[in-house]
């Protein structure tokens, strides 16, 4: 997983220096009254965790630290808002917890996201474009905890939400994106996710 994370980081720096080596002129499609430009998108970073988790009666708070790859297939609307369908692959991580009695117990989390994502501009600007967003979607989690070498797993599917604020800064056909993003999945007693990613996205 850190050589796919670390050959996708290397790509997201490449692909704009070879994007301003062109000229490249947009063309929006019109549909039913609305100019739209499809895209793909892929991005990758880092996510900070914090797992609500209850054992044995006891409720404590597990951090976690995960690396996370997202895909996604959207639409530009007039320049100003964008609509879009991602995937989102993070990585396993784990911490040992204590739960008063139960002590030195391994906690562990790993999920995949389907998640609907709607973007809009704040404001309009040539060449740093601030936008805000919102998604809502589906985790599909794995939460584990060994103690004694004994492992109790769980995986289950759970509403997830997200709310991002990033910049947007256009290179021809491709735009990077450098984004912060605040996720939360309804798993155990809530799972909140901290994630700072940078992504590239074609115009097509």
């Amino acid at each position: 997983m850190k050589k796919l994370i670390a050959t996708s980081m290397a790509v997201l720096v490449a692909t704009p220096a070879l994007a301003g080596s062109y000229a490249y002129e947009q063309q929006p499609t019109e549909f039913l009254g609305w100019s739209i430009l499809p895209y793909v998108a892929l991005r990758g970073g880092a996510t900070y965790s914090n797992l609500n988790y209850k054992l044995g009666g006891v409720k404590e708070d597990v951090t976690l630290n995960s690396y996370q790859v997202r895909t996604a297939l959207g639409l530009t609307m007039y320049d100003t808002a964008r609509l879009e369908i991602e995937g989102s692959f993070f990585t396993k991580d784990h911490k040992t917890q204590d739960f008063d009695a139960l002590t030195g117990v391994d906690v562990s989390a790993r999920n995949i996201e389907l998640m609907a994502n709607a973007y809009m501009n704040l404001g309009h600007f040539k060449y740093i474009q601030p936008f805000a967003g919102i998604g809502a979607g589906l985790a599909f989690i794995d939460t584990a905890n060994r103690i004694a070498g004994v492992k109790d797993h769980k995986d289950s599917t759970k509403f997830s939400g997200m709310g991002t604020l990033g910049l947007s800064m256009p290179f021809g056909c491709f735009a990077v994106d450098v984004a912060a993003r605040y996720n939360y999945v309804d798993v155990a007693s809530g799972m909140h996710n901290f994630s700072g990613d940078i992504g590239v996205r074609y115009m097509f």
